[in-house]
Protein backbone atom coordinates (compact mmCIF):
# COMPACT_ATOMS: atom_id res chain seq x y z
CA UNK A 1 0.00 0.00 0.00
CA UNK A 2 1.21 3.49 -1.07
CA UNK A 3 1.04 6.55 1.46
CA UNK A 4 0.66 9.68 -1.10
CA UNK A 5 3.01 12.97 0.34
CA UNK A 6 1.21 15.91 -0.01
CA UNK A 7 2.83 19.69 -1.10
CA UNK A 8 1.79 21.66 2.03
CA UNK A 9 -0.60 24.29 2.05
CA UNK A 10 1.40 27.31 3.37
CA UNK A 11 -0.54 30.16 1.74
CA UNK A 12 -4.03 28.95 -0.09
CA UNK A 13 -4.95 25.43 -1.32
CA UNK A 14 -4.14 25.27 -4.92
CA UNK A 15 -1.94 27.93 -5.21
CA UNK A 16 1.10 27.14 -7.40
CA UNK A 17 4.22 26.21 -5.05
CA UNK A 18 7.09 24.56 -6.58
CA UNK A 19 10.09 21.36 -4.93
CA UNK A 20 12.98 23.15 -4.79
CA UNK A 21 15.14 20.99 -3.80
CA UNK A 22 14.40 16.81 -3.23
CA UNK A 23 16.93 15.33 -0.29
CA UNK A 24 16.25 11.75 -1.57
CA UNK A 25 16.39 10.08 -4.59
CA UNK A 26 14.11 7.82 -6.74
CA UNK A 27 13.93 4.38 -5.07
CA UNK A 28 15.42 5.66 -1.47
CA UNK A 29 13.82 4.06 1.74
CA UNK A 30 13.07 6.41 4.29
CA UNK A 31 12.12 6.54 8.08
CA UNK A 32 8.58 8.49 8.70
CA UNK A 33 9.66 12.03 10.00
CA UNK A 34 12.55 12.15 7.84
CA UNK A 35 13.78 15.07 5.80
CA UNK A 36 12.66 14.65 2.24
CA UNK A 37 12.15 17.56 0.25
CA UNK A 38 12.49 21.26 0.49
CA UNK A 39 9.25 23.30 -0.94
CA UNK A 40 8.85 27.14 -1.92
CA UNK A 41 5.48 29.16 -2.35
CA UNK A 42 6.09 32.76 -3.92
CA UNK A 43 6.41 34.38 -0.37
CA UNK A 44 7.53 31.32 2.15
CA UNK A 45 9.60 28.03 2.19
CA UNK A 46 9.55 25.35 4.49
CA UNK A 47 10.63 21.45 4.33
CA UNK A 48 8.58 18.17 3.87
CA UNK A 49 8.87 15.33 6.09
CA UNK A 50 8.18 11.28 4.86
CA UNK A 51 4.81 10.73 6.61
CA UNK A 52 5.36 6.59 6.47
CA UNK A 53 8.39 4.20 6.74
CA UNK A 54 9.05 2.41 3.20
CA UNK A 55 10.59 3.18 -0.46
CA UNK A 56 9.85 6.71 -2.26
CA UNK A 57 8.28 6.69 -5.65
CA UNK A 58 7.03 8.98 -8.11
CA UNK A 59 9.45 12.46 -6.98
CA UNK A 60 7.67 15.11 -9.30
CA UNK A 61 10.37 17.57 -11.23
CA UNK A 62 12.74 20.12 -8.92
CA UNK A 63 11.06 23.34 -9.92
CA UNK A 64 7.64 22.78 -11.69
CA UNK A 65 5.22 24.55 -10.19
CA UNK A 66 2.45 22.32 -8.75
CA UNK A 67 -0.33 23.04 -6.73
CA UNK A 68 -0.47 23.40 -2.89
CA UNK A 69 -1.92 20.11 -1.33
CA UNK A 70 -1.36 17.64 -4.69
CA UNK A 71 0.69 14.66 -4.64
CA UNK A 72 4.95 15.33 -4.67
CA UNK A 73 5.37 11.29 -4.20
CA UNK A 74 4.32 8.15 -3.02
CA UNK A 75 5.80 6.13 0.21
CA UNK A 76 5.55 2.03 -0.69
CA UNK A 77 5.40 0.72 2.75
CA UNK A 78 6.24 -3.18 1.44
CA UNK A 79 8.62 -1.40 -1.35
CA UNK A 80 7.17 -3.17 -3.81
CA UNK A 81 7.01 -1.80 -7.62
CA UNK A 82 9.81 0.88 -6.35
CA UNK A 83 13.00 1.44 -7.97
CA UNK A 84 15.88 0.02 -5.90
CA UNK A 85 18.12 2.31 -4.06
CA UNK A 86 21.03 3.49 -5.66
CA UNK A 87 24.08 2.05 -4.43
CA UNK A 88 26.15 5.07 -3.21
CA UNK A 89 26.33 5.04 0.22
CA UNK A 90 23.93 8.35 1.38
CA UNK A 91 21.78 10.20 -0.65
CA UNK A 92 22.86 13.17 -2.74
CA UNK A 93 25.95 12.73 -1.04
CA UNK A 94 28.08 15.39 -1.72
CA UNK A 95 25.43 17.94 -3.49
CA UNK A 96 26.62 21.23 -3.92
CA UNK A 97 24.79 24.08 -1.90
CA UNK A 98 22.69 26.06 -4.13
CA UNK A 99 19.89 28.31 -3.92
CA UNK A 100 16.76 26.79 -6.08
CA UNK A 101 17.30 29.90 -8.75
CA UNK A 102 20.93 28.45 -9.40
CA UNK A 103 20.38 25.19 -10.08
CA UNK A 104 17.54 25.94 -12.46
CA UNK A 105 20.03 28.82 -14.33
CA UNK A 106 22.64 26.17 -14.17
CA UNK A 107 20.51 23.40 -15.54
CA UNK A 108 19.37 26.02 -18.67
CA UNK A 109 23.21 26.58 -19.47
CA UNK A 110 24.43 23.69 -18.98
CA UNK A 111 26.93 24.67 -16.04
CA UNK A 112 27.67 21.87 -13.36
CA UNK A 113 27.26 22.95 -10.09
CA UNK A 114 30.20 21.13 -8.54
CA UNK A 115 32.58 23.27 -10.67
CA UNK A 116 31.13 26.32 -9.08
CA UNK A 117 32.31 28.11 -6.15
CA UNK A 118 29.56 29.63 -4.01
CA UNK A 119 30.04 33.16 -2.73
CA UNK A 120 26.72 33.11 -0.63
CA UNK A 121 26.39 31.99 3.14
CA UNK A 122 28.10 28.71 4.11
CA UNK A 123 29.61 28.56 0.03
CA UNK A 124 26.30 28.54 -0.96
CA UNK A 125 26.44 28.86 -4.75
CA UNK A 126 24.18 31.69 -5.93
CA UNK A 127 22.79 33.18 -9.85
CA UNK A 128 25.48 35.48 -9.78
CA UNK A 129 27.96 32.63 -9.38
CA UNK A 130 26.57 30.56 -12.35
CA UNK A 131 26.61 33.54 -14.42
CA UNK A 132 29.92 34.21 -13.89
CA UNK A 133 30.95 30.84 -14.34
CA UNK A 134 29.05 30.59 -18.05
CA UNK A 135 31.42 31.08 -20.77
CA UNK A 136 31.46 34.10 -22.29
CA UNK A 137 30.15 32.81 -25.57
CA UNK A 138 26.86 31.07 -24.16
CA UNK A 139 24.01 33.47 -24.42
CA UNK A 140 20.87 31.90 -23.75
CA UNK A 141 16.95 32.90 -23.31
CA UNK A 142 16.15 32.44 -20.00
CA UNK A 143 12.60 31.50 -20.24
CA UNK A 144 10.39 31.84 -16.90
CA UNK A 145 10.17 28.93 -14.99
CA UNK A 146 9.39 27.12 -11.39
CA UNK A 147 9.43 29.96 -9.04
CA UNK A 148 10.05 32.82 -10.91
CA UNK A 149 6.89 31.85 -13.86
CA UNK A 150 4.57 32.37 -10.55
CA UNK A 151 5.49 35.21 -9.50
CA UNK A 152 5.70 36.78 -12.77
CA UNK A 153 1.97 35.29 -13.23
CA UNK A 154 0.56 36.97 -9.74
CA UNK A 155 2.08 40.25 -10.68
CA UNK A 156 0.52 40.43 -14.26
CA UNK A 157 -2.55 39.26 -12.44
CA UNK A 158 -2.19 42.36 -9.77
CA UNK A 159 -1.87 45.04 -12.62
CA UNK A 160 -4.75 43.03 -14.84
CA UNK A 161 -7.18 43.32 -11.63
CA UNK A 162 -6.29 46.55 -10.49
CA UNK A 163 -6.28 50.37 -11.84
CA UNK A 164 -3.01 51.91 -10.94
CA UNK A 165 -2.25 55.00 -10.43
CA UNK A 166 1.09 56.86 -8.89
CA UNK A 167 1.60 60.22 -7.18
CA UNK A 168 4.90 60.99 -6.11
CA UNK A 169 5.86 63.99 -3.89
CA UNK A 170 9.49 65.42 -2.94
CA UNK A 171 9.89 64.94 1.11
CA UNK A 172 12.64 66.56 3.33
CA UNK A 173 13.38 64.05 5.64
CA UNK A 174 16.23 65.89 7.40
CA UNK A 175 14.31 65.43 10.95
CA UNK A 176 12.90 62.11 10.23
CA UNK A 177 15.53 59.63 11.47
CA UNK A 178 17.39 59.69 8.02
CA UNK A 179 19.52 56.82 9.27
CA UNK A 180 16.71 54.03 9.14
CA UNK A 181 14.49 56.22 6.44
CA UNK A 182 13.06 52.64 5.70
CA UNK A 183 11.79 52.42 9.51
CA UNK A 184 10.78 56.20 9.58
CA UNK A 185 9.07 56.01 6.03
CA UNK A 186 7.02 52.45 7.52
CA UNK A 187 5.91 53.94 11.09
CA UNK A 188 4.90 57.38 9.58
CA UNK A 189 2.94 55.90 6.50
CA UNK A 190 1.42 53.70 9.57
CA UNK A 191 0.41 56.92 11.86
CA UNK A 192 -0.92 58.52 8.95
CA UNK A 193 -2.87 55.90 7.56
CA UNK A 194 -4.98 55.74 10.76
CA UNK A 195 -5.88 59.57 9.32
CA UNK A 196 -6.57 57.86 5.82
CA UNK A 197 -8.50 54.09 6.52
CA UNK A 198 -9.72 54.29 2.50
CA UNK A 199 -6.36 53.16 1.84
CA UNK A 200 -5.87 50.71 4.85
CA UNK A 201 -7.21 47.28 4.40
CA UNK A 202 -8.10 45.08 1.78
CA UNK A 203 -9.82 44.31 -1.32
CA UNK A 204 -11.83 40.68 -2.35
CA UNK A 205 -13.99 41.43 -5.67
CA UNK A 206 -15.25 45.11 -5.60
CA UNK A 207 -15.76 45.18 -1.80
CA UNK A 208 -12.87 46.66 0.21
CA UNK A 209 -12.59 46.18 4.25
CA UNK A 210 -10.66 49.10 5.63
CA UNK A 211 -8.47 48.01 8.76
CA UNK A 212 -8.86 49.91 11.91
CA UNK A 213 -4.88 49.06 12.96
CA UNK A 214 -2.29 48.92 10.15
CA UNK A 215 0.63 46.43 9.56
CA UNK A 216 2.80 47.17 6.90
CA UNK A 217 3.95 44.88 4.32
CA UNK A 218 8.06 45.54 3.99
CA UNK A 219 9.35 44.34 0.23
CA UNK A 220 12.69 42.16 0.39
CA UNK A 221 14.71 41.10 -2.04
CA UNK A 222 16.33 37.68 -1.65
CA UNK A 223 18.02 35.01 -4.01
CA UNK A 224 14.66 33.36 -4.98
CA UNK A 225 12.50 36.49 -5.36
CA UNK A 226 11.38 39.79 -4.26
CA UNK A 227 9.00 38.65 -0.52
CA UNK A 228 7.01 41.14 1.45
CA UNK A 229 6.65 40.13 5.00
CA UNK A 230 4.73 41.97 7.49
CA UNK A 231 5.48 44.69 10.18
CA UNK A 232 3.09 44.71 12.91
CA UNK A 233 1.75 47.79 14.74
CA UNK A 234 4.37 49.98 13.06
CA UNK A 235 2.69 53.12 14.47
CA UNK A 236 2.45 52.01 18.09
CA UNK A 237 6.59 51.54 18.13
CA UNK A 238 9.77 53.79 18.07
CA UNK A 239 11.71 54.07 14.79
CA UNK A 240 14.61 52.08 16.19
CA UNK A 241 12.23 48.65 17.00
CA UNK A 242 10.39 48.92 13.25
CA UNK A 243 14.50 49.34 12.20
CA UNK A 244 15.23 46.14 14.45
CA UNK A 245 12.08 44.06 12.93
CA UNK A 246 12.67 45.11 9.46
CA UNK A 247 16.47 43.76 9.85
CA UNK A 248 15.02 40.57 11.41
CA UNK A 249 12.69 39.68 8.70
CA UNK A 250 15.34 40.38 5.89
CA UNK A 251 17.47 38.09 7.55
CA UNK A 252 15.20 35.11 7.97
CA UNK A 253 14.19 35.86 4.55
CA UNK A 254 17.66 35.59 3.17
CA UNK A 255 18.01 32.49 4.86
CA UNK A 256 14.33 30.99 4.14
CA UNK A 257 13.20 30.56 7.52
CA UNK A 258 10.30 33.05 7.15
CA UNK A 259 7.17 31.24 8.21
CA UNK A 260 3.33 31.61 6.97
CA UNK A 261 2.29 34.05 9.44
CA UNK A 262 4.69 36.64 8.89
CA UNK A 263 3.36 37.14 5.41
CA UNK A 264 -0.60 37.37 7.33
CA UNK A 265 -2.39 40.37 7.97
CA UNK A 266 -0.45 43.30 5.76
CA UNK A 267 -2.69 46.14 4.61
CA UNK A 268 -0.46 48.68 2.96
CA UNK A 269 3.22 47.70 1.34
CA UNK A 270 6.18 49.72 1.61
CA UNK A 271 8.65 49.28 -0.81
CA UNK A 272 12.69 51.02 -0.85
CA UNK A 273 14.95 50.98 -4.20
CA UNK A 274 16.92 54.08 -2.54
CA UNK A 275 19.84 52.05 -2.11
CA UNK A 276 20.15 51.08 -5.74
CA UNK A 277 20.24 54.77 -6.63
CA UNK A 278 16.29 55.18 -7.72
CA UNK A 279 14.64 58.59 -7.10
CA UNK A 280 11.17 57.54 -8.41
CA UNK A 281 9.19 54.35 -9.50
CA UNK A 282 5.82 52.71 -10.40
CA UNK A 283 5.80 50.07 -7.23
CA UNK A 284 3.02 47.17 -7.96
CA UNK A 285 -0.02 46.64 -5.69
CA UNK A 286 0.42 43.82 -3.58
CA UNK A 287 -2.66 42.15 -3.46
CA UNK A 288 -5.17 41.73 -1.61
CA UNK A 289 -4.08 45.46 -0.49
CA UNK A 290 -4.99 48.65 -2.82
CA UNK A 291 -1.92 50.80 -2.27
CA UNK A 292 1.87 50.50 -2.36
CA UNK A 293 4.49 53.11 -1.57
CA UNK A 294 7.78 53.28 -2.89
CA UNK A 295 11.14 55.08 -0.94
CA UNK A 296 13.57 56.53 -3.50
CA UNK A 297 17.03 57.71 -2.62
CA UNK A 298 18.01 60.27 0.01
CA UNK A 299 19.55 63.07 -1.78
CA UNK A 300 21.55 66.07 -0.13
CA UNK A 301 20.68 68.94 -1.48
CA UNK A 302 20.65 73.00 -0.72
CA UNK A 303 17.68 74.28 1.13
CA UNK A 304 16.18 76.50 3.74
CA UNK A 305 15.42 74.96 7.21
CA UNK A 306 12.31 75.57 9.67
CA UNK A 307 13.97 78.95 10.96
CA UNK A 308 15.06 80.30 7.62
CA UNK A 309 18.71 79.58 7.13
CA UNK A 310 19.94 78.15 3.69
CA UNK A 311 22.32 74.85 4.68
CA UNK A 312 22.78 71.18 3.48
CA UNK A 313 19.22 69.32 3.15
CA UNK A 314 18.17 65.53 2.93
CA UNK A 315 15.20 64.75 0.16
CA UNK A 316 13.53 61.63 -0.74
CA UNK A 317 10.90 60.84 -3.29
CA UNK A 318 7.84 59.22 -2.48
CA UNK A 319 6.00 57.28 -5.19
CA UNK A 320 2.51 56.32 -4.10
CA UNK A 321 0.89 53.89 -6.60
CA UNK A 322 -3.18 53.30 -5.33
CA UNK A 323 -6.17 51.15 -6.83
CA UNK A 324 -8.02 54.00 -8.42
CA UNK A 325 -11.06 51.52 -8.60
CA UNK A 326 -11.28 52.21 -5.01
CA UNK A 327 -10.23 55.54 -4.17
CA UNK A 328 -9.79 58.73 -6.15
CA UNK A 329 -7.01 61.21 -6.73
CA UNK A 330 -7.70 63.76 -4.01
CA UNK A 331 -7.96 61.14 -1.42
CA UNK A 332 -4.44 59.69 -2.10
CA UNK A 333 -2.89 63.11 -2.38
CA UNK A 334 -4.23 64.22 0.84
CA UNK A 335 -2.60 61.18 2.44
CA UNK A 336 0.39 61.74 0.69
CA UNK A 337 0.92 64.89 1.63
CA UNK A 338 -0.12 64.09 5.49
CA UNK A 339 3.02 61.70 5.47
CA UNK A 340 4.73 64.29 3.92
CA UNK A 341 4.31 66.49 6.65
CA UNK A 342 4.41 64.27 9.12
CA UNK A 343 7.94 63.51 7.94
CA UNK A 344 9.15 67.10 7.68
CA UNK A 345 7.65 68.58 10.94
CA UNK A 346 9.78 68.83 14.10
CA UNK A 347 7.32 66.20 15.02
CA UNK A 348 8.40 64.09 12.97
CA UNK A 349 11.44 63.30 14.45
CA UNK A 350 11.70 59.77 15.23
CA UNK A 351 8.79 59.02 12.89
Amino acid sequence: MAVEVLLPVISAAGDEAVVSAWMVDEGTRVKAGQLIAEMQAEKVATDVFAPADGVVTGLVAVMQPVPQGSVICRIEESGEGAVPPPPAPAPLAGRPIASPAARRLAGELGIDLARVTGSGPGGRITEGDVTAAAPARVSVGVPLAGLRATIARNMRASHARTAPVTLTSIVDVTEANPRHINAAVVRAAALTLLAHPDLNGTAEGDTFYPSATCHVSVAIQTEDGLVAPVVRHPASRATEEVAEAIRDLAERARSRRLSAADFEGGTFSVTNLGPQGIDAFTPIINQPQIAVLGVGAVRRVAGIDPDGNVGPRLQVVLSLTFDHSFVDGAPAAAFLADLRQRLESPEGKGA
